[in-house]
């Protein structure tokens, strides 16, 4: 082709659009206007736009060492990507994002990752999610209601901690502590459930050390001690006898610190019992949901024997310790009725005792027959 031939093509096409080059950018317009001072390049037109380079995904990523800020068009995605320096992000979604008139945003197809590469499910988060509304607080879970919509709730019950101890300590006349106290320490406002557990015995038998027991706790800060429910009241037992006994009870809120929680009691003779029983502790801390005002998990009596005339503990009105949960008030850990493990007790007993006189009655009967000369035989 002829110089004058290329040169008449150029002003042909100098005639359609106009490139003016300024120190500070270049403008492609159709008008002469200057670049935008932001720009290097600043492409302008009503009529056309911008067509960047066309790549298939294995193009694009053959390419070398891409630039930051690098655009192309995907042409199996269909989309415009960027290279963040990291990796190549798809800018363009199509209809798969749509913004309503109220700035609501929503996805339409495929899952969502959030810090997951693939997500497997509509939406799949790598690392932890804080939902500030609906009124979070410590403890509390997430529950639906019948249209699926999610809402902060107390959990039913939440544990706190737990407190245990054992050991021997002395029954004394002024109230004191029968078991070694459990510690519980509480954070903020809740409750103790308290179990204590200890031997009760006397080689003496008791006479006037009628023994008052109680479920109880103190702030270790100081303080007297406070005793729950209505109590065991005039426990005694006979000579050389010993039974396990046992209470359980839940306090009301408490504040926050710390707390001896355990079994508690008092008698006007303590020598009368014996000193060397052995008690457990249990308290458990806990917080029910703010509509509910305490537990009517209360009282679990003696699990001891019982005989009228004879009694292993009498007077043991509670009746300010609310139904017992598990175990009715005095039965044995079998379950039963207490009147039938009475019964049950009183026959045994009654067998054992007739089947000691019947073998006396032999002895007796063969040392007269001369048969025996002395029962050390």
């Amino acid at each position: 082709m002829s110089r004058g031939i290329s040169l008449f093509i150029l002003s042909i096409g100098l005639m359609f659009i106009s490139v003016t080059v300024y120190s500070q950018g270049l403008a492609i317009n159709e008008t002469n206007t200057p670049p935008d001072p932001s720009a290097m390049l600043d492409v302008e037109s009503t009529t056309k736009g911008f067509l960047p380079p066309r790549l298939t995904s294995s193009q694009r990523a053959a390419i070398a060492a891409p630039a930051s800020g690098l655009v192309v068009f995907d042409t199996d995605f269909n989309a415009l990507f960027v290279m963040t320096g990291e990796g190549w992000i798809r800018v363009d979604y199509g209809d798969k994002w749509q913004k309503d008139d109220d700035n609501n945003l929503s996805y339409n197809l495929g899952n969502v990752g959030i810090g997951v590469s693939y997500p497997g499910t509509a939406l799949e988060v790598n690392g932890q999610v804080k939902i500030n509304g609906g009124s979070p607080g410590a403890g509390k879970v997430l529950t639906s209601d019948a249209t699926g919509t999610a809402a902060w709730q107390d959990s039913p019950m939440s544990i706190l901690g737990i407190g245990q101890a054992s050991g021997f300590s002395n029954i004394s006349s002024t109230l004191g502590f029968l078991v070694v106290p459990a510690i519980v320490e509480l954070t903020e406002t809740a409750n103790i459930m308290i179990h204590s557990t200890r031997g009760l015995g006397t080689t003496t038998g008791i006479t006037t050390g009628l023994l008052n027991i109680y479920v109880c706790y103190r702030n270790v800060s100081g303080g007297a001690i406070t005793t729950l429910g209505g109590g065991i009241l005039g426990m005694r037992l006979p000579a050389n006898a010993r039974i396990p006994f046992s209470l359980s009870y839940s306090t009301g809120f408490l504040p926050a610190g710390v707390y001896e929680v355990g079994l508690c009691g008092n008698c006007i003779e303590p020598s009368q019992w014996n000193s060397n029983e052995f008690g457990y502790t249990t308290g458990m801390a806990y917080r029910l949901p703010a509509a509910t005002t305490g537990l009517s998990v209360n009282q679990e009596n003696s699990h001891g024997l019982s005989r009228s005339g004879d009694a292993l503990y009498e007077n043991n009105a509670a009746s300010s310790f609310g139904s017992p949960v598990g175990l009715k008030a005095g039965n044995l850990s079998s379950g039963k009725e207490s009147s039938t493990i009475v019964e049950e007790k009183i026959e045994q007993l009654s067998r054992d005792n007739e089947s000691i006189k019947n073998q006396l009655n032999e002895l007796i009967r063969l040392i007269e027959a001369g048969t025996l000369n002395s029962l050390d035989k």
